[in-house]
Protein backbone atom coordinates (compact mmCIF):
# COMPACT_ATOMS: atom_id res chain seq x y z
CA UNK A 1 0.00 0.00 0.00
CA UNK A 2 1.27 3.43 -0.78
CA UNK A 3 2.11 5.41 2.25
CA UNK A 4 -0.09 8.31 3.20
CA UNK A 5 1.85 11.56 3.52
CA UNK A 6 1.55 12.89 7.43
CA UNK A 7 -0.07 16.32 6.56
CA UNK A 8 -3.02 14.15 5.18
CA UNK A 9 -3.04 11.91 7.72
CA UNK A 10 -3.48 14.39 10.36
CA UNK A 11 -6.42 16.20 8.07
CA UNK A 12 -8.22 13.04 7.88
CA UNK A 13 -7.48 12.51 11.60
CA UNK A 14 -9.41 15.70 12.15
CA UNK A 15 -12.10 15.71 9.66
CA UNK A 16 -12.87 11.95 11.14
CA UNK A 17 -12.97 13.12 14.45
CA UNK A 18 -15.75 15.67 13.08
CA UNK A 19 -17.58 13.83 11.31
CA UNK A 20 -17.42 10.89 14.24
CA UNK A 21 -19.38 13.76 16.60
CA UNK A 22 -23.21 13.79 16.55
CA UNK A 23 -23.24 17.44 14.93
CA UNK A 24 -26.04 18.76 13.06
CA UNK A 25 -25.55 17.72 9.01
CA UNK A 26 -23.41 19.64 6.90
CA UNK A 27 -25.80 22.13 4.58
CA UNK A 28 -24.68 23.33 1.12
CA UNK A 29 -22.98 26.66 1.98
CA UNK A 30 -24.55 29.32 -0.47
CA UNK A 31 -25.37 32.61 -0.79
CA UNK A 32 -26.70 34.88 2.48
CA UNK A 33 -29.30 36.38 0.34
CA UNK A 34 -31.33 35.94 -2.80
CA UNK A 35 -30.21 37.43 -6.15
CA UNK A 36 -32.96 39.72 -8.11
CA UNK A 37 -33.51 39.51 -11.60
CA UNK A 38 -31.28 41.73 -13.20
CA UNK A 39 -28.72 39.61 -11.06
CA UNK A 40 -30.05 36.63 -12.13
CA UNK A 41 -29.16 37.83 -15.71
CA UNK A 42 -25.23 38.66 -14.83
CA UNK A 43 -24.90 34.90 -13.79
CA UNK A 44 -24.52 33.10 -16.83
CA UNK A 45 -26.15 29.98 -18.28
CA UNK A 46 -29.79 30.06 -18.66
CA UNK A 47 -30.33 33.27 -17.21
CA UNK A 48 -33.09 33.42 -19.33
CA UNK A 49 -35.03 30.91 -18.11
CA UNK A 50 -33.75 31.73 -14.92
CA UNK A 51 -35.36 35.62 -14.65
CA UNK A 52 -38.74 33.97 -15.85
CA UNK A 53 -38.75 31.60 -13.62
CA UNK A 54 -38.09 34.22 -10.86
CA UNK A 55 -41.04 36.47 -12.65
CA UNK A 56 -43.60 33.08 -12.34
CA UNK A 57 -42.85 32.83 -8.49
CA UNK A 58 -43.45 36.25 -7.66
CA UNK A 59 -47.05 35.58 -9.01
CA UNK A 60 -47.01 32.04 -7.16
CA UNK A 61 -46.62 34.02 -3.98
CA UNK A 62 -48.63 37.18 -4.59
CA UNK A 63 -51.99 34.33 -5.24
CA UNK A 64 -51.05 32.62 -2.53
CA UNK A 65 -51.77 35.42 -0.13
CA UNK A 66 -55.23 34.60 -0.47
CA UNK A 67 -56.21 32.16 1.81
CA UNK A 68 -58.55 30.48 -0.76
CA UNK A 69 -55.74 29.62 -3.01
CA UNK A 70 -53.56 28.41 -0.52
CA UNK A 71 -56.46 26.06 0.66
CA UNK A 72 -56.55 24.96 -3.10
CA UNK A 73 -53.05 24.17 -2.93
CA UNK A 74 -52.31 22.83 -0.17
CA UNK A 75 -55.31 19.88 -1.10
CA UNK A 76 -53.69 19.18 -4.33
CA UNK A 77 -50.13 19.00 -3.49
CA UNK A 78 -51.83 16.43 -1.16
CA UNK A 79 -53.17 14.50 -3.20
CA UNK A 80 -49.42 14.49 -5.31
CA UNK A 81 -48.69 10.51 -5.68
CA UNK A 82 -45.05 11.29 -4.70
CA UNK A 83 -43.29 11.08 -1.50
CA UNK A 84 -42.79 14.72 -1.08
CA UNK A 85 -45.93 15.36 -3.13
CA UNK A 86 -44.52 17.17 -5.70
CA UNK A 87 -46.59 18.94 -8.54
CA UNK A 88 -44.94 19.16 -12.19
CA UNK A 89 -45.88 23.31 -12.12
CA UNK A 90 -46.75 23.20 -16.04
CA UNK A 91 -49.06 19.87 -16.14
CA UNK A 92 -50.62 21.57 -12.98
CA UNK A 93 -51.35 24.60 -14.18
CA UNK A 94 -53.35 23.32 -17.53
CA UNK A 95 -55.00 20.75 -14.87
CA UNK A 96 -58.79 21.06 -13.92
CA UNK A 97 -57.19 21.30 -10.63
CA UNK A 98 -54.77 24.17 -11.17
CA UNK A 99 -57.07 26.80 -13.63
CA UNK A 100 -57.50 28.35 -10.81
CA UNK A 101 -54.16 29.48 -9.66
CA UNK A 102 -53.47 29.89 -13.13
CA UNK A 103 -56.04 32.86 -13.32
CA UNK A 104 -55.23 34.38 -10.82
CA UNK A 105 -51.66 33.87 -11.68
CA UNK A 106 -52.18 35.85 -14.60
CA UNK A 107 -54.66 38.67 -13.43
CA UNK A 108 -52.03 39.62 -11.65
CA UNK A 109 -49.46 39.29 -14.04
CA UNK A 110 -51.41 41.29 -16.57
CA UNK A 111 -51.03 38.04 -18.68
CA UNK A 112 -53.91 36.07 -20.45
CA UNK A 113 -54.08 32.57 -19.52
CA UNK A 114 -52.61 31.40 -22.73
CA UNK A 115 -49.46 33.87 -22.38
CA UNK A 116 -49.11 32.75 -19.03
CA UNK A 117 -48.64 29.18 -20.12
CA UNK A 118 -46.34 29.58 -23.04
CA UNK A 119 -44.31 31.50 -20.74
CA UNK A 120 -44.13 28.97 -18.23
CA UNK A 121 -43.33 26.24 -21.32
CA UNK A 122 -40.49 28.55 -22.27
CA UNK A 123 -38.86 27.32 -19.07
CA UNK A 124 -37.20 23.60 -18.51
CA UNK A 125 -39.59 21.38 -16.13
CA UNK A 126 -40.00 22.64 -12.62
CA UNK A 127 -41.44 21.18 -9.84
CA UNK A 128 -43.69 22.63 -7.10
CA UNK A 129 -43.81 21.52 -3.31
CA UNK A 130 -42.77 22.33 0.13
CA UNK A 131 -39.62 20.52 0.83
CA UNK A 132 -38.93 21.11 4.31
CA UNK A 133 -40.45 18.52 5.82
CA UNK A 134 -41.39 20.31 9.46
CA UNK A 135 -43.38 22.48 7.45
CA UNK A 136 -45.16 20.01 4.56
CA UNK A 137 -46.51 17.80 7.99
CA UNK A 138 -47.30 21.43 10.02
CA UNK A 139 -48.76 23.74 7.68
CA UNK A 140 -52.51 23.52 7.56
CA UNK A 141 -53.25 26.55 4.87
CA UNK A 142 -54.09 28.86 7.12
CA UNK A 143 -51.14 30.92 7.50
CA UNK A 144 -49.32 32.82 4.86
CA UNK A 145 -46.43 31.26 2.96
CA UNK A 146 -43.01 32.60 1.02
CA UNK A 147 -42.04 31.27 -2.77
CA UNK A 148 -38.62 30.08 -3.13
CA UNK A 149 -37.39 29.49 -6.87
CA UNK A 150 -34.16 28.10 -8.07
CA UNK A 151 -33.97 26.85 -11.72
CA UNK A 152 -30.08 24.43 -10.75
CA UNK A 153 -28.98 23.64 -7.75
CA UNK A 154 -26.01 25.88 -7.95
CA UNK A 155 -28.20 29.04 -8.29
CA UNK A 156 -28.98 31.87 -6.01
CA UNK A 157 -32.07 31.41 -4.16
CA UNK A 158 -34.95 34.20 -4.94
CA UNK A 159 -37.61 34.20 -2.44
CA UNK A 160 -41.14 36.43 -2.31
CA UNK A 161 -43.79 36.81 0.15
CA UNK A 162 -47.28 37.17 -0.56
CA UNK A 163 -47.14 40.84 -1.47
CA UNK A 164 -44.55 39.85 -4.55
CA UNK A 165 -41.35 41.70 -2.35
CA UNK A 166 -37.95 39.54 -2.65
CA UNK A 167 -36.99 38.70 0.69
CA UNK A 168 -33.62 37.21 1.63
CA UNK A 169 -33.34 33.58 1.96
CA UNK A 170 -30.10 31.65 2.80
CA UNK A 171 -29.47 28.58 1.21
CA UNK A 172 -27.61 26.85 4.30
CA UNK A 173 -30.96 27.12 6.45
CA UNK A 174 -34.47 26.91 5.10
CA UNK A 175 -36.75 29.59 7.16
CA UNK A 176 -39.16 29.49 10.08
CA UNK A 177 -41.87 30.17 7.92
CA UNK A 178 -43.69 27.48 5.37
CA UNK A 179 -41.92 27.77 2.09
CA UNK A 180 -42.99 26.58 -1.13
CA UNK A 181 -40.40 25.40 -3.69
CA UNK A 182 -40.58 25.91 -7.82
CA UNK A 183 -37.41 24.28 -8.82
CA UNK A 184 -36.09 22.10 -11.40
CA UNK A 185 -37.40 19.12 -11.64
CA UNK A 186 -35.94 15.98 -10.16
CA UNK A 187 -39.20 14.06 -9.86
CA UNK A 188 -40.00 10.84 -12.82
CA UNK A 189 -43.42 12.60 -12.52
CA UNK A 190 -44.58 8.94 -14.58
CA UNK A 191 -43.46 7.02 -11.50
CA UNK A 192 -45.92 7.48 -9.05
CA UNK A 193 -45.75 5.58 -5.49
CA UNK A 194 -47.22 2.42 -4.98
CA UNK A 195 -50.52 2.07 -3.91
CA UNK A 196 -49.97 0.78 -0.46
CA UNK A 197 -47.93 3.64 0.03
CA UNK A 198 -49.33 5.49 3.14
CA UNK A 199 -49.28 9.44 4.16
CA UNK A 200 -47.44 9.81 7.43
CA UNK A 201 -47.16 13.30 9.56
CA UNK A 202 -50.28 14.96 8.17
CA UNK A 203 -52.21 16.30 11.25
CA UNK A 204 -54.75 13.58 10.66
CA UNK A 205 -55.54 14.76 7.45
CA UNK A 206 -54.88 18.35 7.33
CA UNK A 207 -51.37 19.13 6.38
CA UNK A 208 -50.14 17.83 3.51
CA UNK A 209 -47.78 14.96 5.18
CA UNK A 210 -44.85 12.54 3.77
CA UNK A 211 -46.02 9.79 1.17
CA UNK A 212 -43.93 6.75 2.32
CA UNK A 213 -43.80 3.39 0.97
CA UNK A 214 -44.49 0.04 3.32
CA UNK A 215 -41.34 -1.80 3.26
CA UNK A 216 -42.04 -5.19 1.08
CA UNK A 217 -40.01 -8.50 1.92
CA UNK A 218 -38.56 -10.09 -0.48
CA UNK A 219 -39.78 -14.18 -0.47
CA UNK A 220 -36.46 -15.19 0.91
CA UNK A 221 -36.99 -12.98 3.97
CA UNK A 222 -39.47 -15.00 6.13
CA UNK A 223 -39.99 -16.52 10.20
CA UNK A 224 -37.70 -19.28 10.67
CA UNK A 225 -37.32 -21.15 14.05
CA UNK A 226 -33.61 -21.38 14.00
CA UNK A 227 -32.84 -18.03 12.97
CA UNK A 228 -32.12 -16.60 16.98
CA UNK A 229 -34.63 -15.92 19.40
CA UNK A 230 -32.51 -17.30 22.11
CA UNK A 231 -32.43 -21.29 22.84
CA UNK A 232 -34.42 -21.87 19.38
CA UNK A 233 -37.61 -20.62 20.57
CA UNK A 234 -38.69 -18.89 17.21
CA UNK A 235 -39.86 -16.09 15.57
CA UNK A 236 -36.40 -15.21 14.47
CA UNK A 237 -36.15 -13.44 10.88
CA UNK A 238 -33.62 -14.70 8.26
CA UNK A 239 -31.50 -12.30 6.49
CA UNK A 240 -30.51 -13.75 3.65
CA UNK A 241 -26.28 -13.90 3.77
CA UNK A 242 -24.24 -11.37 1.74
CA UNK A 243 -23.02 -7.44 2.05
CA UNK A 244 -24.89 -5.21 4.20
CA UNK A 245 -24.61 -1.15 5.26
CA UNK A 246 -26.06 -0.08 8.89
CA UNK A 247 -25.01 2.97 9.54
CA UNK A 248 -23.75 6.08 7.50
CA UNK A 249 -23.28 9.31 8.26
CA UNK A 250 -22.99 11.95 5.28
CA UNK A 251 -20.91 14.92 5.97
CA UNK A 252 -22.45 17.09 3.04
CA UNK A 253 -25.30 15.58 0.86
CA UNK A 254 -25.03 18.38 -1.62
CA UNK A 255 -28.57 18.78 -1.64
CA UNK A 256 -29.69 22.45 -0.31
CA UNK A 257 -33.55 22.86 1.69
CA UNK A 258 -35.27 23.91 -1.03
CA UNK A 259 -34.32 20.34 -2.83
CA UNK A 260 -36.47 18.63 0.05
CA UNK A 261 -34.79 15.23 1.28
CA UNK A 262 -31.62 13.91 -0.82
CA UNK A 263 -31.87 10.86 -2.72
CA UNK A 264 -28.42 9.06 -1.18
CA UNK A 265 -27.96 5.73 -2.87
CA UNK A 266 -25.05 3.43 -2.58
CA UNK A 267 -24.03 1.44 -5.78
CA UNK A 268 -21.87 -1.71 -6.21
CA UNK A 269 -19.46 -0.28 -9.24
CA UNK A 270 -16.62 -2.53 -11.07
CA UNK A 271 -15.73 -4.51 -14.29
CA UNK A 272 -18.39 -7.65 -15.56
CA UNK A 273 -16.49 -8.57 -18.24
CA UNK A 274 -12.91 -10.68 -18.08
CA UNK A 275 -11.86 -8.95 -21.14
CA UNK A 276 -12.32 -5.41 -19.68
CA UNK A 277 -11.41 -6.09 -16.27
CA UNK A 278 -11.02 -2.37 -15.71
CA UNK A 279 -14.39 -1.44 -17.09
CA UNK A 280 -16.60 0.06 -14.84
CA UNK A 281 -20.29 -0.63 -14.28
CA UNK A 282 -23.26 -0.38 -12.08
CA UNK A 283 -23.36 -3.51 -11.00
CA UNK A 284 -26.08 -3.44 -8.00
CA UNK A 285 -27.49 -0.37 -6.56
CA UNK A 286 -29.10 0.44 -3.34
CA UNK A 287 -31.78 3.55 -2.86
CA UNK A 288 -35.41 4.51 -2.39
CA UNK A 289 -37.10 4.44 -5.00
CA UNK A 290 -37.10 0.37 -5.77
CA UNK A 291 -39.29 -1.26 -2.70
CA UNK A 292 -37.79 -4.37 -2.67
CA UNK A 293 -35.76 -5.59 0.84
CA UNK A 294 -31.91 -5.44 -1.28
CA UNK A 295 -33.01 -1.70 -1.97
CA UNK A 296 -34.64 -0.39 1.20
CA UNK A 297 -32.69 2.73 1.69
CA UNK A 298 -33.87 5.89 2.63
CA UNK A 299 -31.34 8.33 4.35
CA UNK A 300 -33.10 11.47 4.51
CA UNK A 301 -30.70 13.75 6.28
CA UNK A 302 -26.71 13.57 7.65
CA UNK A 303 -27.43 10.04 9.52
CA UNK A 304 -28.82 6.74 8.84
CA UNK A 305 -29.07 3.52 10.75
CA UNK A 306 -30.80 0.03 9.71
CA UNK A 307 -29.89 -2.63 7.78
CA UNK A 308 -29.84 -2.53 3.83
CA UNK A 309 -28.61 -5.57 1.84
CA UNK A 310 -25.80 -4.14 -0.98
CA UNK A 311 -24.12 -7.42 -2.37
CA UNK A 312 -25.61 -11.23 -2.06
CA UNK A 313 -24.14 -14.05 -1.27
CA UNK A 314 -24.35 -15.17 -4.49
CA UNK A 315 -23.27 -11.82 -6.88
CA UNK A 316 -20.01 -11.86 -4.58
CA UNK A 317 -19.27 -15.28 -5.46
CA UNK A 318 -19.20 -14.91 -8.83
CA UNK A 319 -18.09 -11.74 -8.92
CA UNK A 320 -15.14 -13.06 -6.70
CA UNK A 321 -14.86 -15.70 -8.98
CA UNK A 322 -14.01 -13.82 -12.28
CA UNK A 323 -12.15 -10.60 -10.71
CA UNK A 324 -9.83 -10.46 -7.76
CA UNK A 325 -9.22 -6.45 -7.25
CA UNK A 326 -12.21 -5.99 -5.48
CA UNK A 327 -14.90 -3.25 -6.36
CA UNK A 328 -15.73 0.14 -5.97
CA UNK A 329 -18.76 1.22 -3.14
CA UNK A 330 -19.88 4.13 -4.07
CA UNK A 331 -22.45 7.23 -2.69
CA UNK A 332 -24.47 9.07 -4.76
CA UNK A 333 -26.84 11.76 -4.20
CA UNK A 334 -29.05 11.32 -7.41
CA UNK A 335 -31.19 13.84 -8.68
CA UNK A 336 -31.88 11.89 -12.00
CA UNK A 337 -33.79 8.97 -12.66
CA UNK A 338 -33.69 6.59 -9.83
CA UNK A 339 -30.37 4.06 -9.60
CA UNK A 340 -29.17 5.60 -13.09
CA UNK A 341 -26.17 7.71 -12.64
CA UNK A 342 -25.26 10.35 -14.83
CA UNK A 343 -21.53 12.44 -14.52
CA UNK A 344 -18.93 13.26 -16.54
CA UNK A 345 -16.67 9.89 -16.64
CA UNK A 346 -13.31 11.84 -16.53
CA UNK A 347 -14.19 14.04 -13.41
CA UNK A 348 -15.01 10.37 -11.75
CA UNK A 349 -11.52 8.78 -12.87
CA UNK A 350 -9.78 12.18 -11.30
CA UNK A 351 -11.59 11.71 -8.24
CA UNK A 352 -10.99 8.23 -7.74
CA UNK A 353 -7.60 8.49 -8.54
CA UNK A 354 -7.03 10.84 -5.73
CA UNK A 355 -8.84 8.86 -3.15
CA UNK A 356 -6.49 5.75 -4.39
CA UNK A 357 -3.37 8.16 -4.19
CA UNK A 358 -4.17 9.18 -0.93
CA UNK A 359 -5.21 6.40 0.78
CA UNK A 360 -3.78 3.89 -1.03
CA UNK A 361 -6.87 2.26 -2.04
CA UNK A 362 -10.35 3.04 -3.76
CA UNK A 363 -12.05 -0.06 -3.58
CA UNK A 364 -13.06 -2.91 -1.29
CA UNK A 365 -12.30 -6.63 -1.47
CA UNK A 366 -14.44 -9.33 -0.50
CA UNK A 367 -12.66 -13.16 0.07
CA UNK A 368 -15.47 -15.63 0.22
CA UNK A 369 -12.86 -18.84 -0.34
CA UNK A 370 -10.92 -17.76 2.93
CA UNK A 371 -13.55 -16.28 5.25
CA UNK A 372 -16.22 -13.63 4.25
CA UNK A 373 -14.57 -10.65 5.22
CA UNK A 374 -14.09 -7.10 3.87
CA UNK A 375 -10.47 -6.18 2.93
CA UNK A 376 -8.71 -3.66 1.07
CA UNK A 377 -9.35 -3.57 -2.44
CA UNK A 378 -6.91 -2.41 -5.17
CA UNK A 379 -9.53 -2.06 -8.28
CA UNK A 380 -9.26 1.70 -10.04
CA UNK A 381 -11.68 1.68 -13.29
CA UNK A 382 -10.04 3.50 -16.03
CA UNK A 383 -13.08 3.42 -18.21
CA UNK A 384 -16.68 3.38 -17.52
CA UNK A 385 -19.68 1.91 -19.43
CA UNK A 386 -21.52 4.38 -21.69
CA UNK A 387 -19.70 7.51 -21.11
CA UNK A 388 -21.67 9.59 -22.88
CA UNK A 389 -24.90 8.83 -21.13
CA UNK A 390 -23.14 10.11 -17.88
CA UNK A 391 -23.19 13.56 -18.99
CA UNK A 392 -25.52 16.49 -18.37
CA UNK A 393 -26.66 15.52 -15.08
CA UNK A 394 -27.27 16.79 -11.51
CA UNK A 395 -26.50 13.54 -9.87
CA UNK A 396 -23.54 14.23 -7.09
CA UNK A 397 -20.73 12.20 -6.45
CA UNK A 398 -20.57 11.75 -2.53
CA UNK A 399 -17.60 9.25 -1.91
CA UNK A 400 -16.11 6.05 -1.77
CA UNK A 401 -16.34 3.63 0.63
CA UNK A 402 -12.61 3.39 1.86
CA UNK A 403 -11.68 0.21 4.59
CA UNK A 404 -11.09 2.61 7.62
CA UNK A 405 -7.53 0.66 8.52
CA UNK A 406 -6.27 2.85 5.12
CA UNK A 407 -5.94 5.95 7.04
CA UNK A 408 -5.62 7.27 10.40
CA UNK A 409 -9.65 7.76 10.99
CA UNK A 410 -10.97 8.54 14.78
CA UNK A 411 -13.65 7.03 14.56
CA UNK A 412 -16.32 4.79 16.61
CA UNK A 413 -15.52 1.32 17.14
CA UNK A 414 -18.40 0.28 14.98
CA UNK A 415 -17.43 2.16 12.11
CA UNK A 416 -15.88 -0.21 9.39
CA UNK A 417 -14.87 2.36 6.40
CA UNK A 418 -14.74 6.06 5.61
CA UNK A 419 -16.62 7.43 2.62
CA UNK A 420 -13.58 9.88 0.46
CA UNK A 421 -14.40 12.31 -1.99
CA UNK A 422 -11.01 12.43 -3.85
CA UNK A 423 -9.10 13.48 -0.67
CA UNK A 424 -11.58 14.60 1.59
CA UNK A 425 -13.49 12.80 4.01
CA UNK A 426 -17.34 13.15 3.81
CA UNK A 427 -18.25 10.57 5.92
CA UNK A 428 -18.31 7.02 7.53
CA UNK A 429 -20.21 3.96 7.17
CA UNK A 430 -20.66 0.74 9.09
CA UNK A 431 -20.43 -2.03 5.88
CA UNK A 432 -20.50 -5.68 7.08
CA UNK A 433 -20.71 -9.03 5.63
CA UNK A 434 -24.02 -11.71 7.33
Amino acid sequence: MKLIRRWQLAGFALMAALAACADSPGGVVGPNAALGEAQLREAGGAFDQRAELAKIGRLVAMSLGDKKMRHSLKKDLRAAPFREHKLELRTYLQSADGKELLSDMAAKGGYTTDALLTAVGQIRSVELYMPVRKHRESWIGDGEVLVAVQLEQKDPIVGFDARGQQVPLNASNAPEQATVSIVGSETRFDKPMLMNAVNVGDLAGQSIGTLMPVRYRAAQVEECTECGGGGGGGGGEYVPPGLYMEFSRIIDYHEPWTRGDPEIEVHIHGPNDQNNPKLGKDLSCSGESVYDYRKAFDQNDAFWQDRVLLFSQEEITAYASNFSDGFHLLFWEDDDTACALKLDSNTLLETLKATSSATGVAAVKIIPQVKWWVLAGSFLAVLFDDPASWLLSNDDFLGAAVPKENGNFAFPAETTHAIMNGVNLNGRATIIYR
